[in-house]
């Protein structure tokens, strides 16, 4: 793609944008708006699809969810019998409002209203974060083809006040406004659907509303231009954009188009972003992630944000408290925990940039299929440990555009705010504790479990265990459930990572494994009985013969180095302190 269009890399296009913030306006197309809950143009397409099929059908309209792809196959091949337009073609949306409309303005509106309204919407930090850059200066000109309230609500939870808003009835005074300098201006390129005079069939698209438009193009010869959540599919749009650019000193501080992904960009906007470099514009097409993300990476950046305006625009975000810990205990009873510290961890992993996107799905379906010695996850990137090459047999060579190193600059902090990231780190911490040894490691829920093999029950690593199940010399740690069919038991372990108090720890807690895992409710009774007589002094035995079969030592405080793929560039190394937490009874003042 670089051969074909210039592209800037995401730091490149955030460390422009901090510079320059104030003069460089935004155009906003449906995909900001979709993040919000709130349909897109294509979503409401195939809503007026599955009506047409079923009024006319007499189907159940309940029953044909548009998410299903054979409901969808099933309508469009219905439409395409009709000789309706085809699949994606421009023609599609005025074609199905018309045909479901027809000239019935009033139901057309009462129809977009209930689709697009504000009590639908959920706002996300990418809204909130551009209304609080709009309530700062930060940005002062937003352009959109949507009909929604998003912004304007947004703005409203962010800044404690109204967003005047041009649109069709008010769109002789976009232009006044921008000469005069009154920011913030907010405009909507197709109109507001609350308005009888919509504009978002073709034949109105075609003369779309030429007063905005000239506050535009008269703004794209002061300001630059981020495009976000657009799709290029408007060509009186796209055709605003090229005026915009056919004038001396357009955009003078650069065009921006962002994507989520190169490979999802249409053919018509790189030819635009072309088109701008040919015209002396300096154009780029930048890959930022979803406007979730781009925003509140951008937020992140911003300097001089008050406290209480961060506050509203970052609410998800954990805070610390103040809740001062009592003075350590000095008194008895000494209670041993089920905690071992984890004493260094991992700072690096491998990062895959891939040619063409992928989703967690994908990545996860490609694991169950190709089942390699490696780990790996997907947040906006991928991320594994182990070796390159077993990555190869997940992503293809010709997806894999390089793989680098990523370090993580603070793996406490990683683990704590993503559930993503803690299921990594506790992937290759159980990995690593259980390499070498004779148990299979297996996942129930999001806890793994080190269980005792079946075939390596009376292996001498494993006497401890027996030794602190009872008194004889071979007591059984794995077996058969006694009246269930080829159903079976072992002895294992459950293995846990966690955070506390700005440390990791792992947690283990013995524990009785059923084979297979649905007969587990039909074994209770059994587990029961096994469970019986474990009190503290067998269980304190249990912990430690865990930790030795694990560790190799137990309550010396020693330092132990396990990792789960030795000797490759992208190992997972872990230290792991073999004496548990204690915890010893305050003084009887509140400590």
């Amino acid at each position: 793609m670089s051969d074909q269009v210039s592209i800037m890399s995401e730091n490149e296009f955030f460390r422009h944008y901090l510079q320059n913030a104030p003069h460089i306006m935004w155009f906003l197309g449906a995909g900001t708006s979709r993040s919000a809950g709130l349909p897109t143009a294509a979503d409401i397409i195939w809503d007026l699809k599955r009506r047409y099929y079923c009024l006319h059908e007499n189907q159940d309209l309940q029953s044909h969810d548009i998410n299903n792809n054979a409901i969808k196959q099933k309508i469009q091949a219905y439409m395409e019998s009709k000789g309706f337009p085809a699949l994606w073609s421009s023609e599609e949306y005025s074609f199905y409002f018309d045909l479901t409309f027809g000239g019935d303005l009033a139901a057309q509106q009462k129809y977009i209203n209930e689709a697009l309204a504000s009590d639908k919407v959920s706002l996300n930090i990418g809204h909130r974060a551009l209304a609080a850059l709009l309530a700062m200066g930060q940005a002062r000109i937003i352009f959109t083809t949507n009909f929604d309230d998003v912004i304007e609500t947004a703005y409203a939870n962010v800044s404690g006040n109204n967003l005047s808003t041009f649109n069709l009835e008010g769109s002789y005074a976009a232009l006044d406004a921008l000469n005069a300098e009154r920011f913030p201006i907010y405009s909507k390129i197709h109109g507001d659907f609350r308005y009888q005079s919509i504009k978002n069939l073709e034949a109105d698209l075609l003369s779309n509303d030429r007063e905005i438009q000239k506050c535009f193009i008269a703004a794209g010869a002061r300001f630059g231009l981020v495009v976000t959540g657009y799709s290029g599919r408007d060509e009186n749009v796209m055709s605003m954009f090229r005026e915009a650019i056919d004038q001396n000193n357009a955009f003078p501080h650069g065009l921006f188009w962002t994507v989520t992904k190169f490979p999802r960009t249409a053919g018509n906007v790189l030819e635009l972003i072309k088109y701008a470099r040919n015209r002396g514009v300096q154009a780029y097409l930048v890959e930022t992630g979803t406007f979730d993300e781009m925003l509140s990476k951008i937020w992140r950046q911003i300097d001089g944000k008050s406290q209480s305006l961060d506050d509203r625009v970052r609410t998800a975000r954990v805070r610390s408290v103040s809740i001062p810990l009592p003075a350590p205990g000095k008194q008895f009873p000494i209670l041993r925990t089920n905690a071992l510290p984890v004493l260094a961890s991992p700072a690096r992993c491998g990062t895959v940039d891939l040619t063409n996107t992928m989703t967690f799905a994908d990545l996860k379906a490609k694991m169950i299929k190709k089942s390699p010695n490696a780990i790996l996850t997907y947040t906006d990137k991928v991320l594994f440990w182990g070796d390159e090459k077993e990555i190869v047999k997940v992503l293809p060579k010709d997806n894999i555009r390089s793989i680098q190193p990523f370090d993580f600059d603070n793996t406490v902090q990683a683990v704590s705010d993503s559930t993503i990231m803690k299921s990594f780190f506790g992937e290759a911490l159980a990995r690593a504790l259980c390499r070498d040894k004779p148990l299979f490691l297996r996942r129930k829920n999001r806890t793994y479990y080190a269980v005792v093999r079946y075939d390596a029950a009376k292996n001498k690593l494993f006497r401890g265990l027996r030794k602190a199940l009872g008194f004889n010399n071979n007591p059984a740690i794995t077996g058969n459930v006694p009246g269930l069919q080829d159903v079976t038991w072992a002895e294992a372990v459950s293995i846990r990572l966690e955070e506390r108090n700005g440390r990791l720890w792992v947690m283990l807690r013995p524990e009785i494994w059923i084979k297979p895992l649905a007969k587990r409710k039909e074994a209770r009774d059994f587990m029961r009985q096994r469970r019986l007589k474990r009190y503290n002094s067998k269980s304190y035995l249990l912990l430690d013969a865990w930790i030795r079969i694990l560790l190799g030592s137990v309550g010396s405080g020693a330092a132990i180095k396990v990792s789960c793929f030795p000797d490759v560039n992208y190992s997972a190394d872990f230290e792991v302190g073999t004496r548990t937490a204690y915890s010893r009874r305050g003084d009887g003042n509140g400590h």
